[in-house]
């Protein structure tokens, strides 16, 4: 974390944070100085990682939040307010993936219903929860991370994660459009291509099952485009302190620069290996 960005006495929310991409983004937001809300449905993990923040020099508290209970999001925000007496940003970050990759019809309905209760009603509650409050107060900042299939392209073998995604830019971008002039922006965030042992085991994995000539460009495009979630917090953590939050609507990092770099990186895997085969 660059020691010069400086959050101190900003009160920010991070839903869906005890795990994956948002504990890192919570950890680092407090280690910047912010005052940060800890927040997922399981209380002992709110409790464990708020005490480890605190422990480490931060200030963070512990809220119950499960994003697809709306009346547990109001008492987020309220005891968020009566505790620190204001709310700067909130990170719609809680969201569902489906456990594996599948042709649609193969999903289920099931897992259509989990990803929908989730990122598209957990990304409503959470926004409406926390733009009244900042209404109220006159400013602030909503973050709704999206993810692959915001852009409208084909989200293969991930359909209802991809929909959910496009659903989200969407909301977002008309939400800035109604009350951008009142205070409030909103910001789509796509964090691009995160590398987990997930993602370069299991999904692999699957699509091999699928479709082999899909399965081997999969790693191909990780070394291209993926990055360890840190680099994503660093950066949305960057955006935010320059107050770049407050007056832009999208900060995606997957752009020509990043491919470019990246096939550059590829070139260079490439040679390397080739040599060492022939050592």
């Amino acid at each position: 974390m660059d020691t010069q960005i400086d959050l101190k006495g900003d009160v920010i929310v991070v839903t869906g944070c005890t795990r994956g991409f948002g504990r890192v983004v919570v950890v680092d937001l407090a280690k910047a100085g912010a005052r940060v809300v800890v927040s997922s449905p399981w209380q002992d993990e709110n409790d464990a990682l708020a005490a480890e923040i605190t422990a480490s020099g931060g200030t963070a508290l512990s809220c119950l939040g499960d994003v697809t209970n709306r009346d547990q999001l109001r008492e987020l925000v309220a005891t968020t307010m009566s505790t620190f007496g204001r709310l700067d940003v909130w990170i719609n970050n809680a969201a569902y993936e489906t456990p594996g990759m599948s042709l649609a019809l193969d999903f289920g309905d099931a897992e259509f219903d989990s990803v929908n209760s989730v990122n598209v009603g957990g990304t409503y509650n959470g926004t409406m929860a926390a733009l009244r409050a900042m209404l109220e107060q006159g400013h602030g900042v909503i973050i709704n991370v999206t993810g692959r299939g915001d852009d409208l392209r084909p989200t293969l073998y991930t359909a209802p994660y991809g929909a959910s995604k496009a659903w989200i830019r969407s909301f977002t971008r008309t939400l800035r459009g109604e009350y951008g002039k009142r205070g409030v922006n909103f910001v789509n965030f796509n964090p691009g291509v995160m590398i987990t042992e997930r993602m370069d085991r299991a999904e692999a994995e699957q699509l091999a099952e699928i479709n082999p000539r899909t399965e081997k460009l999969f790693p191909v495009v990780m070394r291209v485009l993926g990055d360890p979630p840190s680099v994503a917090s660093q950066r949305l953590i960057e955006f935010i302190a320059s107050g770049a939050a407050k007056k832009d609507g999208e900060f995606r990092l997957i752009n020509l620069r990043k491919v470019i770099k990246g096939i550059g990186g590829e070139a260079k895997y490439r040679v390397q290996n080739r040599n060492s085969d022939k050592d």
